[in-house]
C-alpha cells in the first residue's frame, strides 16, 4: 500500500466505528483500527503489579511507574535551569512520583527552540543542574532527561539560526526552509548528543530520553517524507534509522554504567502523509532489538502538519480517549526486549494502574495530572482527593507558546513553587472571618474553595439554578463539554469537603450582605451589543450567542453567525448548531476565525468545521446599513448583502463587566474579580478568585 493513500491514515476522529481523517464512505484498509466507547482490553501477556508498585528502568530502581514526561516550563534563564525549576520538579518529586524527565534540552545551538529552551551543550549547565537532580534525588524520585534536537521545526524568533534537516524540504506548519545537512552538519550534531550527554552524566541524572518523536530531528532522517537523501542516511529504513542508532551510540558511550537510557518515538504521527501505526511499530521493533537501549517511551501526533501538531498536547475534543487505548499489541511486536512507556491524556491513576496491571505498559506519564497536583501519588495514598486536570491547556502548553512561565488554571501555585505552597484545606472548626461570595462561577467557586481552605465560613450566591456561570453555558458545545464536565466534578466535591454553603436562585440584598465580614463579587460578565446594530430594522431572528448557547432551539435555519474573532464563543455556537442540522454561515471579522484561540485548539475547531453545511465568510463583520443589517470588509470597507436565505442572525461580539449590584455600599469590605473586574479567560478568574479568597478579609 501507498504511505500516503488517504485511507492509511489513523487518527482519533469517528467514522461509524473506525477512525482516519478523511471521512471514508466504506471502512478504511484493515491496518486502520476501530473505535470503542470503551478501551480495548489491556493484554494479559504479562501480568504485573499496578502503577504504584517499585519498577526497573535498566539498571535505574524506581519507587513506582508513574512519571512526568519531557515539557516545556519556561523556568530557564540563558539556558540553563533556575531554582523556579528546581523548585517546580522538587514538589512533584515531594508528592511520591517515581521519576520526572526534564524538559527538551537542545543538544547544539541550532537546535534551541526558544530563549527559554534548555542547552544541553553547555558547561554551565552542571552546576545548576545537579542541583535539580539533588532536589528530586532528596525526595525518593528519579531525574532524567530528554535530549532534543529541533531540525526543521523551528519556532525560535529572529534572528534565528540556520535550519539543518536531513534533506532540505520546508516545514508545512512553521514554515521553516531547512538546508540539508552534510557528512560535517551530522558528525557535528552526533557530537552534541554526546557532549550533552557526558554534561547530564556529570550532573548526577539518571537517565537520557533521545527526542525521536514529533518529527524532530530523529524522526525526520526516518520518514521518507522528510528524508530525500541518498547517502548512507537515506533509502531503506536501516539507512533512515542510521543517524538514530549512531546518536544512541555515542550517548550509551558517555553516560555512566547507572544511567538508563531510551527513546521517545511516535506510537502514530497522525497526519497525511507520515508514518502511520504499523510503520512506526516497525521502528519501534527494530530499536528495541538493536539499539541496546533500556526504553521506549510512545507518544502520538507530529510537529510538523497542524493536524498532526493538534496530538502533541490534545483536548478532550480531538482526542477523546488516551494513548492506553491504543497500546493494545505493541507489547508483544516487540517482544519484551525494553521497558514500555508512555503519555498522552493519562489523567486518572485507575486508567493507569490498569493498563500496568494488564502488561500493557511498564511505566505510564501522567504529566498534565501533575502540572495540576504534584501531590497526586501521595494524595492516592492517603486517601485525599487531587486536583484534576480540566484538560483546558491554558496554563501548560498555552503558556508555553505564549512564551511564559508554566502554570495550571486549577492549581494557583503551579510554575510558583518557589514561594506560593500547595492548596491545602484547614480544619473546619477553625474558620473564623464569615465571606460572601456573589456569582458560582469559576471565579466565584475559586475564592470559595480558597476562603475556605483559608478557615473562612464561606457562603456563595448565585442568581441561576446552576453553578459555572459562562463554563457552563459553554459546556454544552463539544469542544467545552469536558472541560466543563471535570471543572463541575471539582466543584461540587470541593463544595462538599469545605463546608460551603451555596444557596442558589438567590440574589444577596445589601443587608443580608451586611452580615458579613468580606464580600468577594465575582458577578461575571454580560454579551456586548452595539446599539446601532441592535437598533437597526431587519426581518431576521437576531440573537446573542449567549441566548444560543442557553437554548439552541430558538435559532431557525439558515443562519449567520457574525463572529467578532476575540474568543471560542462563535465557533461553538457553529459547532453546536451544525449538530442540529442547522445550515451555517460563519462571518470573521479578523483575518482568521481562531485569531484568539490556543493552536492546538484551533486545530480542532478547523478540522470538525470543514464540513459542506458551513460556509465561511472571511473578514466580514456586520454592521447597520441605511435599511438592513450588512456585512462590511474589515480591511476594505466595502459593503455586502447578507445572503437571502439567511432567517436568524447570531451576534458574537465579545462581553461587558457585570458590575454587582450594590457595590457602593460594599466599599471598603469588597473584592471584585474575574470577569465583573474586566472579562477575560479562565485563568484569570481560577486565579483571581484564589488569590481574593486566601486574603479575604482585607485590611
Amino acid at each position: 500500500m501507498a504511505i500516503d493513500a488517504p485511507g492509511n491514515h489513523c487518527q482519533y476522529g469517528r467514522i461509524g466505528k473506525w477512525v482516519c481523517p478523511f471521512r471514508a464512505p466504506t471502512p478504511p484498509p484493515e491496518r486502520c483500527y476501530p473505535m470503542t466507547t470503551a478501551p480495548i482490553p489491556l493484554s494479559r501477556t504479562r501480568p504485573r503489579d499496578g502503577a504504584l508498585t517499585p519498577g526497573k528502568l535498566g539498571p535505574v530502581s524506581v519507587r513506582n511507574r508513574i512519571f512526568s514526561s519531557a515539557h516545556q516550563t519556561s523556568l530557564v534563564e540563558n539556558h540553563v535551569p533556575t531554582d523556579d525549576l528546581r523548585a517546580y520538579h522538587e514538589e512533584r518529586a515531594r508528592g511520591g512520583i517515581g521519576m520526572v524527565f526534564l524538559e527538551a534540552t537542545a543538544v547544539h545551538p541550532s537546535g534551541l527552540l526558544t530563549a527559554k529552551t534548555l542547552g544541553g551543550y553547555l558547561p554551565e549547565i552542571v552546576e545548576p543542574l545537579s542541583a535539580v537532580a539533588a532536589a528530586v534525588h532528596r525526595h525518593g524520585a528519579k531525574m532524567l532527561v530528554q535530549l532534543f534536537h529541533g531540525g526543521r521545526e523551528q519556532i525560535a524568533s529572529a534572528p534565528k539560526a540556520p535550519a539543518l534537516a536531513p534533506s532540505a524540504v520546508p516545514s508545512t506548519r512553521f514554515h521553516v526552509e531547512p538546508r540539508a545537512m552534510d557528512d560535517d552538519d551530522i558528525r557535528e550534531l552526533i557530537a552534541g548528543y554526546a557532549l550533552s550527554a557526558r554534561n547530564m552524566a556529570d550532573a548526577g541524572l539518571d537517565g537520557v530520553e533521545i527526542s525521536a518523536s514529533h518529527a524532530y530531528l530523529p524522526a525526520q532522517f526516518i520518514a521518507p517524507r522528510s528524508n530525500l537523501r541518498t547517502d548512507q542516511y537515506g533509502g531503506d529504513l536501516r539507512n533512515r534509522l542510521r543517524f538514530l542508532l549512531e546518536i544512541v551510540a555515542e550517548v550509551r558511550a558517555n553516560i555512566r554504567e547507572d544511567m538508563a537510557l531510551g527513546i521517545r518515538i511516535a506510537l502514530d504521527e497522525i497526519s497525511p502523509g507520515a508514518m502511520c501505526y504499523d510503520e512506526c511499530a516497525e521502528v519501534s521493533t527494530i530499536l528495541a532489538r538493536e539499539a541496546g537501549i533500556d526504553f521506549l517511551s510512545f507518544v502520538v501526533g507530529d510537529s510538523a502538519t497542524y493536524q498532526g501538531s493538534t496530538f502533541i498536547a490534545p483536548r478532550a475534543a480531538s482526542m477523546p480517549h488516551s494513548i492506553l487505548e491504543r497500546m493494545n499489541g505493541i507489547r508483544e511486536r516487540i517482544d519484551g526486549s525494553v521497558s514500555i512507556m508512555a503519555t498522552t491524556r493519562i489523567t486518572d491513576l485507575e486508567e493507569a494502574d490498569t493498563a500496568v496491571a494488564g502488561g500493557a505498559l511498564d511505566f505510564v506519564g501522567m504529566t498534565r495530572a501533575h502540572i495540576a497536583d504534584p501531590h497526586l501519588i501521595r494524595k492516592a495514598g492517603t486517601g485525599e482527593e487531587g486536583i484534576p486536570c480540566i484538560g483546558c491547556n491554558v496554563g501548560c502548553i498555552g503558556h508555553y507558546h505564549a512564551g511564559l512561565p508554566i502554570a495550571c488554571v486549577m492549581n494557583i501555585a503551579t510554575g510558583r513553587e518557589a514561594s506560593q505552597s500547595q492548596p491545602a484545606r484547614l480544619e473546619l472548626s477553625t474558620a473564623t472571618n464569615s465571606v460572601a461570595i456573589i456569582g458560582a462561577g469559576p471565579a466565584g467557586m475559586a475564592a470559595a474553595v480558597s476562603a475556605a481552605q483559608h478557615g473562612r465560613r464561606v457562603t456563595v450566591f448565585e442568581g441561576r439554578e446552576m453553578i459555572g456561570g459562562q463554563l457552563r453555558m459553554a459546556g454544552v458545545a463539544p469542544e467545552q463539554q469536558s472541560v466543563w464536565k471535570a471543572w463541575r466534578v471539582w466543584a461540587e466535591r470541593s463544595i462538599e469537603e469545605n463546608g460551603i454553603e451555596v444557596r442558589l436562585g438567590e440574589q444577596p440584598t445589601a443587608a443580608v450582605l451586611a452580615g458579613f465580614d468580606s464580600v468577594i463579587a465575582a458577578t461575571g460578565a454580560r454579551p456586548y451589543r452595539d446599539a446601532a446594530i441592535w437598533a437597526a430594522t431587519t426581518q431576521r431572528k437576531l440573537l446573542d450567542a449567549w441566548q444560543v448557547l442557553d437554548d439552541p432551539q430558538l435559532v431557525n435555519g439558515p443562519v449567520l453567525i457574525a463572529d467578532w474573532g476575540g474568543d471560542p464563543t462563535g465557533l461553538d455556537c457553529a459547532e453546536l448548531l451544525l449538530g442540529l442540522g442547522r445550515r451555517v454561515y460563519y462571518s470573521y471579522a479578523g483575518p482568521s476565525p481562531v485569531e484568539q484561540v490556543h493552536q492546538y485548539q484551533r486545530n480542532g475547531y478547523l478540522a470538525r468545521l470543514d464540513v459542506d453545511e458551513m460556509t465561511m465568510l472571511p473578514h466580514l463583520e456586520l454592521a447597520a446599513g441605511t435599511d438592513e443589517l450588512v456585512l462590511r470588509n474589515v480591511f476594505s470597507g466595502r459593503i455586502r448583502e447578507i445572503p437571502p436565505e439567511i432567517k436568524t442572525i447570531v451576534a458574537s461580539h465579545g462581553r461587558v463587566p457585570l458590575t454587582p449590584a450594590g457595590a457602593a455600599d460594599m466599599a471598603g469590605r469588597n473584592k471584585v474579580i474575574g470577569d465583573a473586574l474586566g472579562p477575560r479567560g479562565l485563568e484569570e478568574a481560577m486565579l483571581e478568585g484564589s488569590r481574593a479568597g486566601a486574603n479575604a478579609p482585607w485590611p
